[in-house]
């Protein structure tokens, strides 16, 4: 495991137990009722919104370059936020990672 998915499996993870515990306590519904009781949480609800269609365009245009799959990623990204890109970017650096010695060995050839 490279550095990077270290990393973002550091971010990654301790979200999702953020996520599940929100989910636990609260529940989806009671999530959104939450998020809706302000303007300043619809404002991060948005400005959230907002970034991580940006991260998806952003997503959709790597992957096409790199050969990583992108559906699965909005699916999640969907569900649950950010844990898609940090899961995308986990998979993009393995597929890196499996290719580089085969761009090495190539090269040598």
């Amino acid at each position: 495991m490279s550095t990077r998915q270290l990393v973002y499996s550091a971010v990654l993870l301790p979200f999702l137990a953020l996520t599940a515990y929100v989910l636990a306590t609260a529940g989806l519904l009671g999530f959104y009722v939450e998020m809706l009781r302000s303007t300043s949480t619809v404002l991060a609800g948005v400005d959230l919104t907002i970034s991580l269609c940006l991260v998806l365009l952003w997503m959709r245009g790597d992957s096409r370059a790199t050969r990583t799959p992108f559906a699965p990623y909005v699916a999640i990204t969907l569900a649950l936020g950010v844990a898609g890109p940090l899961l995308y970017l986990i998979h993009r650096e393995a597929r890196a990672l499996r290719s580089a010695p085969r761009v090495a060995s190539a090269r040598a050839a």
